[in-house]
């Protein structure tokens, strides 16, 4: 009888054993597919995905022992941010994902609501929100000018069209927050805004000048940056691996150059320097201040 008990457990055993194997080879077989033309590749991609963001260490304001608020402007024609401004139209990516430039992210989610946009208010920042339809009228207007005609002289209506596009965008401007935490040891830095500056023309004069368009409050935006890739070809065996904006933002690996840091005066740098070569000058003058506060801090 006993031996009967063992041959029944020992055939219970087996029919599991050959039940999961047949079910994993069903799961490798239904994980693994081929790729297919909607992948547009030799591998099967992924992108439909959604990533998640890593919530940043959380850090208490007992805690921070020196901080300091920067502005800093990334100038889109310097080769380490040519990330940010190529492709001027979007790629695809397979799977109906498109690889497009931060200011064409920025502004098609903005116009969909799924960004909140803010004016450009230095005094207060992220404080006036302007609409999905405040911003479609501010990237594209008719303007009609009544000039007169070549021939007869006479007074006639014509029609200008404003249309501003990622390809217009030239720079964006940077709000971090740098800060010394003492419980983690550690010189960190938290992106709190970003600003689109793009070529505008003035309705009067008909010249071009940078304005900002509008700014986005970087925490609401990390989802969205983290599931919307670029390549960087300028870093080492990166080339042909996609990263997110979320990531190349995170990890600094644009350049940018400081505009403004927090003093008594609350003015930017090119208020007291006037010589754009002295205002690069300070800017060094500022990023060098920070290096050598973390060497002391670390000194003793």
């Amino acid at each position: 009888m006993r031996k009967t008990m063992y041959l029944n457990i020992l055939f219970i055993f087996l029919v599991a054993s050959i039940s999961s194997v047949a079910q994993n080879e069903y799961d490798v077989l239904k994980y693994n597919p081929k790729p297919t033309v909607a992948d547009q590749h030799s591998y099967v991609v992924h992108y439909d995905y959604q990533n998640r963001i890593l919530d940043f260490p959380f850090v208490r304001e007992d805690d921070i022992l020196w901080t300091k608020r920067y502005l800093t402007l990334i100038n889109l024609k310097e080769r380490p941010n040519l990330p940010l401004y190529f492709p001027i139209t979007p790629v695809s990516m397979g799977r109906g994902k498109y690889r497009t430039s931060l200011a064409h992210l920025l502004i098609e989610k903005v116009k969909a609501g799924e960004i909140t946009a803010y004016d450009e208010t230095p005094e207060d920042y992220f404080t006036e929100v302007l609409s999905p339809e405040e911003v479609k009228k501010m990237l594209a207007r008719i303007d009609s000018v009544v000039e007169p005609d070549f021939f007869t002289g006479e007074d006639v209506m014509t029609y200008d069209t404003i249309n501003i596009t990622a390809a217009d965008a030239r720079s964006f401007y940077v709000l971090e927050d740098k800060f010394f935490d003492k419980k983690r040891s550690v010189l960190d830095r938290r992106i709190i805004g970003l600003a689109l500056i793009a070529n505008k023309e003035n309705a009067e004069t008909g010249e071009f000048s940078p304005e900002v368009l509008f700014w986005v409050w970087y925490p609401e935006a990390r989802q969205v940056l983290a599931n919307n890739f670029l390549i960087v070809d300028n870093q080492k065996y990166v080339g042909t691996k996609h990263m997110t904006y979320d990531e190349f933002l995170t990890k600094r690996l644009y350049t940018s150059t400081i505009i403004k840091e927090d003093n008594m005066y609350d003015r930017a740098i090119y208020d007291y320097k006037k010589s754009e070569m002295h205002q690069l000058l300070e800017a060094e003058r500022i990023k060098n201040d920070i290096r050598y506060l973390e060497s002391d801090l670390w000194e003793y």
